[in-house]
């Protein structure tokens, strides 16, 4: 039932919302024309607010990570398939996670380099699909993570949270542009460190928590700016590490923590 309510719940405030602008109450009325700018800037206040509990709700203190007990989507395995072209085996999995509303992973290892891949269908309505590869920095400090969606760059990252957004690339371009940001993060004395199967669960939990944290830490701010950044579809970290002009900063920022 949650997980229902959780995939009409933007649908329904949205419709709210944009009833709620063009209808303001009749005590406004002496205000004439005014009034309809009072209701935007209080539905653009509502919206926030809920973008961040939204954020919030898919960012548990503890999340459930299970087997997925229903046959993945058809439409995922030509995905899958390229990955493992690229070496990769599945880790575990397929996986439900616990978010609102639940989402299916398929998650991956591979045995030759410190990567973990990832392809995520969200619950939503409509379910969106996307990849990414990911890497530990040695400590837990950080990660790289490249994936192709420029959704993926939408929340503020942390200063140890790399990421490079390689935009409508291929699985194989987009892993090949991981590998040369390992390097790139390895040249600055940032190497990463090993990855299992056994261990992708413990890994994904602890990066979701750190995730967690850089967003509560002003989850208000952090929503507009993931409001504004959906709305205008303009992101940072696009590209490569090496071309990134905030990227040497972060470097040191992560330093100096």
């Amino acid at each position: 039932m949650k997980n229902a309510i959780a995939k009409i719940l933007p649908i329904v405030v949205g419709v709210a919302l944009g009833w709620l602008m063009f209808h303001p109450p009749a005590w406004l009325a002496p205000l004439g024309a005014l009034r309809f700018f009072i209701m935007i800037a209080l539905a653009l206040v509502l919206l926030v607010v809920f973008i961040a509990f939204s954020i919030g709700a898919s960012l548990p203190a503890e999340i459930g990570v299970s087997p997925q007990r229903v046959a993945v989507d058809p439409s995922l395995n030509d995905l899958i398939r390229q990955i493992k072209d690229l070496g990769f085996a599945e880790a575990g999995g397929p996986y439900r996670v616990e978010v609102r509303p639940a989402a299916i992973m398929i998650a991956f290892v591979h045995p030759g380099q410190s990567v973990y891949a990832t392809i995520f269908r969200t619950g939503t309505v409509p379910a969106v699909t996307s990849y990414d590869f990911v890497s530990i920095i040695e400590g837990f400090r950080g990660g790289l993570t490249t994936s192709a969606d420029w959704r993926g760059g939408t929340l503020p990252a942390g200063p140890g949270a790399f990421r490079q957004i390689i935009k409508d690339a291929g699985p194989r371009r987009v892993y090949d542009a991981h590998l040369e940001g390992l390097r790139w993060l390895s040249a600055r004395g940032l190497p990463v460190q090993a990855v299992s199967a056994t261990s992708f669960v413990a890994d994904f939990k602890r990066a979701l928590g750190k995730q967690r944290e850089a967003f509560r830490s002003s989850p208000l701010k952090n929503a507009l700016i993931a409001l504004g950044r959906t709305v205008s579809k303009q992101v940072p970290h696009i590209g490569p590490l090496s071309a990134q002009k905030g990227a040497e900063a972060q470097v040191r920022a992560l330093w100096t923590r």
